[in-house]
């Protein structure tokens, strides 16, 4: 055989040497001229495709009735009709090593058969139990049998996939049988979990099982995709490298290794439950990879990059073949050979035509010469070519399924000597894998490409797509329907076809952003035709996303639309955000039913148009489209659902403690975790599970009991509004959020008065008697929305130090409007998808320490740790817990906030919080030495002031300037206020209070004693009579009465007793030329005058005694010249 015709017969070159006996063997078998169907051995690739072939039901099952899926795979590997039963392993090892130019030891040939003859044996004892048990399912020696074997063939399959895969040297030459032995293995488990209820299975067993299925479904598909790719990687790197072998290895390794693996996601019955009937039977499931069959010469001139550029299509939508048209070389009628194709085509339901441009050369001497329509899908084509030189094509026949035959023919006279003709398609007839009928084909036809060699020889390529791929996305009336993403009839700018990882069957669909246009995909399917009215079915997604995005998800039915959002989760993370086409299976969500259906109510025979757009994405975001799934709402489907919210429930409030008893929560358990956890235990039906559910509710009780006994913070969910916290005027408890469970907090932006910013605020004080001592302690909290909230936790400083701004994107989860009930929770189109598990949360807020401060995006769970040092109950050091907002449009939604220990400290944490604390206790024995000293000095100062301890009475020689002083003494105490509050009390609070109010005292004896009003200014010129140009004015903190004219004149009448003796005391200075002086006078015209001059640097005091003859007098100021300056004027009585 050529090894330039893959799948392909050439016999024109030997057939002159036949002899007439052969000749007329040759006719009996009604062969065609110049075809030899047996030239090439692809029967493995055939027996691949009956395997999936059986699993998904397009070929024919073995006689007799089959109730597990394995009875359908066995027979197709190890066939009765053949004398070797190894005789299928033989053919993949062959094949395969045939591919990558390795050759089959006898050792590894023989262990291999050795190990799969094994595995035959324990297959078949477990078909034959499980068939027994099947037909009388009550019979307990039956069922102990087949569980027994289920045990036995799983483990049995486990260790020979295990010992394949570390079969070194020869891992790529064993993947396809590898792929085979995890597919029995994975399709054993489903039978294990479908069968879970009978074989006692349900709980905690049938949990690990399904847990089992999961782990090892992530594994057979790493070790799969990792050798398949390092196969790719050595055939392109070869030196001599020939695009053919690698084309080949490509396609077959797709058949015998990509398509199987694409067919265990399916294999979930959690979440493609069972059909009742036919448990066999599996969801809707397609391959839309395309693979290719070409001629090429041998060898090639290009390289194998080249090539594939040339021969196979560019990521693309899934599209279907309409119209081919050809060119040919016209100038000579003896040179008339193909010169290039164009390709019509459509996208799934869609009735619009798409052009190719033109693939080969169409120039000078090549015309249009054949546009054939296809209105039917072609399942085999043949092509005649010169063999020397070799790729001149002279005729293409393309067989469809309607039976009709379509053709191109250059129409050369005269005919070349030398034609051959090669068949291309698939079959799973392993007699004629290349050459398949209407009734055993598995691929169609997808597109032609054409690539020059020279002037009249080309290059064909050919690429198939599966027959299972359904061209009308038909939705299943009695199974969900799986819709690939790339079967979507329209993306816009920002939406992309990427490669698939080699796992889902196909490509992808990325939803990306250019940071204003998010990407929409729209995908159009095709109602079954049903008698009722309507159905309902729920829509899922399996997708995945680096980053949490909400999806617009929307449904168009006769014209009329309903939609909904969803949300996604964070599912990878790749460097530089690059669009990634390695995903790895676990990266892969669903959108779950149980947790997220959105309801559709769909017409018979209908067309309905699936838009998918992200709402809230950045130009970094992306979300990537595997598939859609389209559930129909069957009783048994919504009863299935309340099962599994029961059984999922159930894991949930299990996972919130660490034991069976119930009697202590796991250190993960969040306090919003059990609030949601009680949430989705409300929505289970009382109906069908009122028990269960009153059980569960009891539980969950618990679990909020437990989690307020280890908070140390008091009132953390503030269902006691807000006791045990210190709070600013505009903080408010709400309970309007269903976000939150019962009361949260609201804390309002800043508020702004003339300039001044006057902080929003919460804090508490965790008292040092809560507290253990060397012991680490979470800081935890659930942020419903925030913008510039500030986030303050300190013992021995500002230990954690973060703003959280946090986007209001939950709002979709639930419905924003209450009835007199509250929020149904049950009804809401999504659920957070880790409610239960909030802990597993990848949280952005979390103490870095190189850092002291923080800035958290996005985040809704925030965590912090704080550790303790000794304890202190005289010092009382305790844990400062605070939220701040220092915005005016700042904002904040906060609830289930907690600080719970974790544990005692150890090694360099132990270490750090001693040097911590050391730093600390220095830095407070500073503070309290100057606190000591100026609190000594200000004290010294206030008693000063008084005759007595008791602060009765004011010295009689105390003036303003002496109270002011001290006063200024007292504010010179440090520490007063909280560091990060400035009117919340700070270390020295108390002292200040004290020696304020004796500053206070004193000043009012001051005022009571004074006989003159507003005698210090400090109430501008109330109560004086002012002419002129005169006003009182603040200078260095004091009110200063200013005289700047002769002119002006200040003047109070005052009443006193006649018979007494007063002193006047006039502080004062004066600047410039001129005197300033302060007169007293009395009815008697006698009179006092103290007088200023600039001569007299800075203020000074004057005093003189008078003794007024009459009960009132009058005091007058006033100045000659320059300015005069008054800071207090006093009249006191002598018996004072």
């Amino acid at each position: 055989m050529n090894s330039g015709y893959p799948l392909a017969n050439d016999l024109q070159g030997s057939i002159k040497n036949t002899n007439y006996k052969d000749w007329l063997a040759m006719c009996e078998n009604n062969q065609q001229y110049g075809v030899n169907p047996a030239a090439i051995n692809s029967s493995s690739v055939s027996t691949a495709l009956k395997v999936a072939g059986a699993i998904l039901k397009f070929v024919n099952p073995p006689a007799g009735t089959v109730l597990t899926v394995l009875s359908a795979v066995l027979p197709i590997l190890w066939p009765t009709n053949t004398p070797t039963p190894e005789r299928v392993w033989n053919d993949f090892m062959t094949n395969t090593g045939n591919l990558i130019d390795q050759t089959v030891t006898a050792y590894v040939r023989t262990d291999a058969n050795a190990k799969m003859t094994v595995v035959k044996d324990y297959l078949d004892q477990y078909t034959t139990k499980f068939n027994t048990w099947k037909r009388e399912p009550n019979n307990q020696s039956y069922r102990t049998a087949v569980i027994t074997q289920f045990n036995l063939t799983s483990a049995k399959l486990r260790e020979t996939a295990v010992y394949f895969s570390n079969l070194v040297g020869y891992e790529l030459l064993l993947l396809p049988i590898y792929a085979q032995v995890a597919n029995f293995n994975l399709l054993l488990i489903r039978d294990g979990l479908i069968n879970a209820q009978e074989w006692s299975l349900a709980r905690s067993a049938g949990d690990q099982l399904y847990n089992t299925m999961v782990q090892y479904t992530k594994e057979y598909i790493a070790h799969s995709i990792t050798w398949y790719n390092k196969g790719l990687d050595v055939l392109r790197n070869k030196s001599n490298g020939q695009w053919i072998t690698f084309n080949d290895y490509k396609r077959e390794m797709t058949i015998q290794v990509l398509d199987i693996l694409a067919l265990f996601a399916s294999y979930d019955p959690r979440r493609y439950p069972a059909d009742k009937i036919d448990n066999t039977k599996l969801s809707k499931t397609e391959f839309t990879r395309e693979i290719y069959t070409a001629l090429v010469e041998s060898p090639s001139s290009k390289s194998i990059a080249a090539l594939e550029a040339a021969l196979t299509r560019d990521v693309h939508l899934f599209t279907w073949l309409k119209r081919v048209d050809f060119w040919t070389n016209t100038i000579y009628q003896d040179l008339r050979f193909l010169s290039a194709n164009k390709i019509g085509f459509s996208y799934t339901n869609s009735s619009a035509m798409q052009e190719s441009g033109i693939y080969g050369s169409s120039g000078f001497g090549s015309n249009l010469t054949h546009q054939i329509q296809l209105n039917s899908n072609v399942y085999k084509t043949s092509i005649t070519d010169t063999s020397s030189p070799s790729n001149r094509v002279t005729k293409m026949d393309f067989y469809k399924i309607d039976g009709t035959l379509a053709s191109y023919n250059s129409n050369i006279t005269p005919t070349p000597e030398g034609l051959r003709t090669t068949f291309f398609g698939f079959s799973t007839n392993e007699n004629t894998p290349n050459q398949p009928t209407v009734n055993d084909y598995t691929h169609i036809l997808s597109y032609i490409k054409t690539d020059v060699i020279d002037y009249n020889s080309n290059r064909v390529s050919f690429a198939w797509t599966h027959k299972i791929v359904d061209p009308n996305n038909q939705i299943y009336t009695d199974a969900i329907t799986q819709v690939p993403a790339v079967k979507s009839n329209s993306l816009n700018a920002t939406a992309k076809v990427i490669k698939g990882p080699g796992h889902t069957g196909g490509d992808l669909v990325a939803l990306t952003s250019n940071g204003t246009l998010s990407g929409r995909m729209e995908i159009q399917c095709k109602t079954s035709i049903f008698n009722d009215p309507t159905r309902s079915y729920g829509l899922r997604i399996r997708y995945a996303a680096n980053s949490p995005i909400v999806l617009n998800v929307s449904y168009v039915l006769q014209g009329v639309s309903r939609g909904t959002t969803i949300s996604t989760e964070s599912t990878f993370s790749r460097p530089n955000n690059i669009i990634p086409t390695d995903l790895k299976y676990e990266e892969f969500r669903y959108k779950d039913p149980f947790d997220a259906i959105v309801p559709m109510r769909l017409s018979s025979n209908q067309l309905i148009t699936i838009a998918i757009q992200p709402s809230n994405m950045t130009s970094n975001n992306q979300v990537i489209i595997d598939r859609i799934e389209i559930i129909p709402i069957t009783q048994s489907v919504l009863d299935e659902t309340e099962n599994q919210n029961l059984e999922s429930e159930r894991e949930v409030v299990n996972a919130l403690f660490t034991n069976d008893a119930k009697d202590a929560l796991n250190i993960g358990t969040t306090d919003y975790d059990i609030d949601q956890a009680a949430n989705l235990v409300e929505c289970i039906s009382e109906e069908l599970y009122p028990k269960e559910k009153m059980l569960l509710l009891d539980e969950v009780k618990n679990a909020k009991q437990l989690s307020q006994s280890r908070n140390v913070l008091q009132n953390g969910d503030f269902e006691s509004a807000t006791l045990g916290w210190t709070t600013s005027d505009n903080i408010t408890i709400q309970e309007d959020d269903p976000i939150f469970k019962g009361h949260y907090l609201h804390m309002s932006g800043a508020r702004e008065i003339d300039g001044t910013i006057f902080p929003t605020y919460i804090f508490q004080k965790i008292d040092e008697s809560k507290l253990k001592p060397y012991t680490r302690y979470l800081v935890r909290g659930f942020v419903g929305s925030s913008k510039d909230v500030e986030l303050v936790v300190s013992r021995y400083g500002e230990e954690i130090d973060a703003i959280m701004n946090v986007p209001a994107d939950l709002n979709y989860l639930y419905p924003s409007t209450f009835d007199c009930e509250g929020s149904n929770r049950c009804e809401t189109s999504a659920v957070p998808a880790n409610i239960g598990n909030t802990s597993d949360m990848s949280y952005s807020c979390q103490y870095d320490t190189g850092k002291k401060h923080v800035v958290c995006q996005d985040s809704h769970q925030f965590s912090f740790t704080i550790d303790t040092g000794a304890l202190d109950t005289n010092e009382n050091i305790g844990v400062w817990v605070m939220f701040k907002i220092s915005s005016p449009d700042g904002y904040a939604s906060l609830d289930n906030l907690e600080v719970i220990e974790e544990g005692p400290i150890d090694g360099e944490a132990l270490s750090r919080v001693k040097h911590m604390e050391k730093k600390w206790n220095d830095q407070m024995e500073a503070k309290r030495s100057e606190t000591q000293q100026a609190y000594d000095v200000a004290k010294q100062a206030i008693n000063a002031l008084f005759t007595n301890v008791q602060d009765e009475a004011l010295q009689f020689d105390t003036t303003l300037a002496q109270i002011q002083y001290a006063e200024y003494l007292v504010q010179s105490i440090p520490y007063v206020y909280n560091d990060w509050l400035s009117d919340v009390p700070g270390m020295n609070y108390d002292i200040y209070v004290e020696l304020d109010a004796r500053v206070a005292q004193a000043r009012y004896l001051y005022d009571t004693r004074n006989i003159i009003k507003n005698g210090d200014f400090t109430q501008g010129v109330m109560g004086w009579h002012v002419t002129g140009n005169a006003d009182v004015q603040q200078i260095d903190g004091v009110s200063v009465l200013v005289l700047s004219n002769w002119s002006a004149g200040v003047s109070q009448n005052v009443h006193l007793q006649h018979n007494h003796g007063y002193v006047l005391r006039v502080i004062a200075k004066k600047e410039g030329p001129g005197n300033g002086y302060v007169t007293l006078m009395d009815c008697e015209e006698n009179q006092e005058k103290l007088t200023f001059t600039s001569c007299e640097e800075g203020y000074i005091t004057k005093t003189v005694d008078v003794f007024p003859d009459t009960d009132r007098v009058r005091i007058e100021i006033g100045e000659t010249e320059g300015s005069f300056y008054i800071e207090s004027i006093e009249l006191i009585c002598m018996n004072e």
